[in-house]
């Protein structure tokens, strides 16, 4: 365990050993040191959060550290908590940040904890000085492009969506369409327990949607309106078309294959994300390039 975190600042910059890891850190108390240490002339930053758009896919996160000072920052540990999280996220690998630079830090997400509101984390740099010892600056974040609150009420509810019902979805060639270049794929559902219903699945980056096998316009939500039965296996047909066909968005693709899938659990209505298997997504990747035509 790490000795307790002391304040010495307004922004809590705390003189301490790195030696282990705090599931949680505690909320920083009032500042009640004096003094001004001449470490403190070394480090100066702010800290952020958001998602690329390959952050879903990975399920992460990044913790962006701007050096507000005027010296390298070399950050060796971080860790980012919330009530908002199930648990701590840590990260045990050196970044040296430049003066006046940013750097994203990636981290990756853990469960959420649902039982509170979306508390934006705070963060903790243990950071290296230049006498060789180590320091811990206390940060608290901003949400650089407003995700924070949509991913906890995101989470929460896949979370209760992944406890009542299995998703799945796999390629069908038999419902493939080549007048109309329609990918036939399959959304497979087994409920868990009841008052489960399949509301609507929609488009995704790199597939659109058709209503229909043979219908050649395109939908950016299918509406499946399917009540399930407990513990049966429900197959949905779900008619894909290319929604681009330049080669690199194919190879550079992060999001193609998670498709957003709508449910009703027992009145209570969301989104949970089915990510596609890694035969699934070869397959539909071979399928738009041939519906392409390279």
């Amino acid at each position: 365990m790490r000795p307790p975190i002391a304040t010495v600042t307004a922004v809590a910059l705390v003189m301490a050993a790195l030696s282990g890891c705090s599931p949680r850190v505690e909320p920083a108390p009032a500042p009640a040191a004096t003094g001004d240490p001449s470490w403190l002339a070394e480090v100066s930053a702010t800290a952020e959060v958001y998602r690329t758009r390959s952050d879903p896919a990975r399920g992460g996160l990044q913790l962006s550290v701007t050096n507000t000072g005027t010296t390298p920052l070399t950050v060796v540990h971080a860790l980012l908590d919330s009530p908002a999280l199930a648990e701590a996220i840590e990260r045990d690998r050196t970044t040296v940040i430049p003066p006046g630079a940013t750097r994203d830090l990636a981290l990756l997400l853990p469960p959420p904890r649902c039982d509170g509101g979306p508390t934006l984390p705070e963060a903790v740099l243990t950071v290296a000085l230049a006498s060789g010892a180590t320091a811990q600056l206390r940060l608290p974040t901003t949400d650089r492009i407003g995700q924070w609150v949509d991913w906890h009420e995101r989470a929460c509810f896949a979370q209760a969506a992944a406890a009542q019902v299995d998703l799945e979805v796999r390629r069908a060639p038999a419902l493939d369409d080549v007048a109309t270049g329609t990918i036939g794929a399959e959304l497979v559902a087994t409920a868990r327990v009841s008052g489960v219903r399949l509301v609507a699945i929609a488009d995704t980056v790199l597939f659109g949607l058709r209503a229909g096998p043979t219908d050649s316009g395109r939908v950016s939500t299918l509406t499946l309106d399917r009540a399930l039965s407990v513990a049966e296996t429900t197959v949905v047909p779900i008619w894909l078309a290319a929604a681009r066909c330049d080669p690199h968005a194919i190879a550079d693709d992060k999001q193609g294959t998670l498709f957003t899938v709508y449910l009703d659990l027992a009145g209570e209505t969301g989104t949970t994300t089915v990510i596609a298997a890694d035969e699934t997504r070869a397959d539909l990747y071979d399928a738009i390039a041939e519906t392409c035509g390279f």
